[in-house]
């Protein structure tokens, strides 16, 4: 299954009465020096553990319902297990009371773990995507562009375009220079050279609106050309939002290879972009504008559907309570209305704000170590605001 924005939404809206079941799994092919790869007997054995803990459990319906459940997953689990599958990543989502089992994998590290919970657990997921957000990499050359789209991991080529001079404009062109020029040296060959250069300014500043719709339909963060400087100047001079010129000959190489070239620049972009939602976010909580810092005004924006970007520090967990019917608060707060035994602990806090960020409609932005530097002071969680 394909992973989009909507496609988590979707994930995010699964509950079920008995439970959900989350499955992450990383397929490391550096353990596959054996028939069975370490990370093969790792999920297995985390499968036995969930079974122990069901087993285990008091509530007998519930226990038979999750075993039968797992019992009939195997097949799922052989498939997410095969190595010959495409993906280092590997997710499933099951509900246990039967339905579709949403699976989706990326070329990118997730940590292991098998879950049961009321709804699917998201935020191993969401800390894994925002770690290569959407982004276009134009590779810019002498007779053209070629144009790739790279996010959570994976990476496809999704245009190209030649550019090309007629006949007449290529042909080497002989003779006497004209007098005016006579005295300042200029060759014809030199007056075609200029020609082309020209053209090629041209088609490259006419190619300019389709990579910004690009950018704009695709929900590219971050757009980096690669190639002569001199051409993607040109290019960069008609483009908004964050470009990166890199001066490099790549053209020869790999979509994947490509993009490995210019992570480090993909990863200092990331860092950039979170930072600058974060310094929105305090400048505009300081100034008493669209924005708040710390977990309680955080949750307390959340409830009230106000967030339009929740950012939260990749590393950190917070704590608090939930009510039945999904407000969040605080440790030790009790809302008008409830008490402490209505209000249900809740240990993982940041999975019900993205829960409940997504749910509203909000971004999720999760930012790396250096740009959650920036709400150190705040807990690690701020919001831009709405209104």
């Amino acid at each position: 299954m394909k992973f989009d924005r909507a496609a988590l939404r979707e994930v995010v809206s699964i509950s079920d009465r008995t439970g959900v079941l989350s499955f992450y799994l990383n397929a490391d092919p550096r353990e596959e020096t054996s028939s069975r790869p370490a990370w093969r007997i790792r999920f297995r054995n985390a499968l036995s553990e969930l079974r122990g803990r069901v087993m285990a459990g008091e509530d007998r319906t519930r226990r038979t319902a999750v075993l039968k459940r797992l019992e009939g997953l195997e097949r799922s689990f052989r498939r997410l297990l095969d190595p010959t599958e495409s993906g280092l990543g590997r997710v499933m989502f099951a509900p246990v009371g039967d339905g579709e089992v949403r699976v989706f994998s990326f070329q990118l590290p997730v940590v292991d773990q098998v879950v049961l919970e009321p709804t699917a657990y998201v935020r191993p997921l969401v800390n894994t995507v925002e770690a290569a957000p959407p982004a276009g990499i134009v590779v810019v050359c002498r007779d053209g562009l070629r144009v790739i789209d790279y996010r959570y991991g994976m990476v496809e080529d999704i245009g190209r375009s030649s550019y090309g001079v007629g006949v007449e404009d290529w042909r080497d062109m002989r003779g006497p220079a004209p007098s005016e020029f006579s005295q300042q040296g200029v060759s014809h060959r030199e007056r075609f050279a200029s020609r082309v250069e020209d053209n090629l300014a041209r088609l490259l500043r006419a190619d300019a609106p389709q990579l910004g719709a690009h950018a704009a339909g695709r929900g590219w963060t971050t757009l980096v050309l690669v190639g002569d400087v001199q051409l993607t100047g040109v290019l960069a001079g008609e483009l908004s939002g964050d470009v990166i010129q890199i001066d490099a000959v790549v053209d020869p190489l790999s979509s994947v290879k490509i993009v490995e070239y210019v992570g480090p620049q993909l990863k200092a972009a990331r860092t950039r972009y979170g930072a600058g939602l974060a310094n929105r976010a305090k400048d505009a909580a300081l100034a008493g504008g669209r924005g708040v810092l710390g977990l309680r005004d955080t949750l307390h924006a959340l409830n009230e559907s106000r967030v339009a970007n929740l950012l939260l520090d990749e590393s950190r967990e917070w704590s608090g309570s939930r009510t039945d019917y999904g407000m969040l608060h605080l440790p030790g707060e009790i809302p008008p209305g409830e008490s402490e035994k209505t209000l249900v602990p809740e240990s993982a806090m940041g999975e019900r704000m993205i829960e409940r960020a997504l749910d509203i409609d909000a971004e999720v932005t999760v930012l790396d170590r250096e740009a959650s530097r920036i709400l150190a002071d705040y807990d690690g969680v701020a919001a831009i605001m709405r209104w």
